[in-house]
């Protein structure tokens, strides 16, 4: 996964990285990708470092305003609650798992963009790893952040929750067009193969899991249901 990108043509130019990302998400075509990726500024290191950054910007205000949503809700009058706990315990979880999730992203970005462009090699595919990882990162790492913030804000991640995802795979079908430079069908397949083959293994993980707990769910809410309907003294 060490290739390099092609020689830069004359036509292409250095952009900053404000215009790599408005322009990835605002004119979502293959001509505007092949452009990107063909950007004398293009590496795959900066790849990372905007995933890394945005994810880190993303988990770090989804803390917070998940914080301020909670102490909104009137958590002080919980005996042996104080907000003031509250904040203190987040603050040092948003400290401490923040940086991880950020490096989990980056691993994320190089795990679907190796395994994408491994498929995309089979199909017949041109581009190479460096290019597929810059082109993922152009849209991924903007949408990480708006996804971040969306996702704390209760009412409005269920509103654009869905259409950020169906954004999210159209980018990501046509970012590996644009790269491998073949048909449709082969983008789609190399494009969705992996998250689609993740989302089948854990729900078959979840089938599994909620096969071996069934009995013991079934008890707790048997449990519930007689509580409730027991009468009060």
């Amino acid at each position: 996964m060490s290739e390099e990108f092609d020689a830069p043509s004359a036509e292409y130019k250095s952009l900053s990285w404000s215009e790599v990302w408005i322009s990835a998400l605002t004119k979502p075509s293959v001509e505007t990708y092949e452009g990107l990726v063909r950007d004398p500024g293009a590496s795959a290191n900066k790849a990372y470092l905007w995933v890394f950054i945005c994810a880190l910007i993303g988990y770090a205000l989804s803390s917070l305003i998940s914080l301020a949503i909670g102490a909104l809700f009137e958590t002080s009058s919980i005996p042996g609650f104080e907000t003031s706990a509250l904040f203190g315990s987040s603050l040092i979880a948003l400290v401490c798992c923040v940086p991880i999730f950020a490096i989990l992203a980056v691993v994320g970005l190089i795990i679907n963009s190796g395994l994408t462009q491994l498929i995309a090699r089979a199909l017949g595919g041109t581009g190479t790893y460096s290019e597929l990882v810059y082109a993922n990162a152009a849209y991924t790492a903007p949408l990480s952040l708006v996804s971040s913030i969306v996702g704390a804000i209760p009412f409005v991640n269920l509103c654009l929750g869905i259409p950020l995802a169906v954004y999210y795979i159209v980018l990501a079908v046509i970012a590996t067009n644009a790269v491998n430079r073949f048909g449709w069908g082969k983008a789609v397949v190399s494009a969705l193969i992996v998250p689609v083959a993740i989302l089948v293994f854990v729900s078959c993980g979840a089938i599994a899991m909620l096969a071996l707990l069934g009995p013991q769910i079934g008890d707790v809410f048997s449990d519930i249901v007689r509580e409730l309907s027991t009468p009060v003294p």
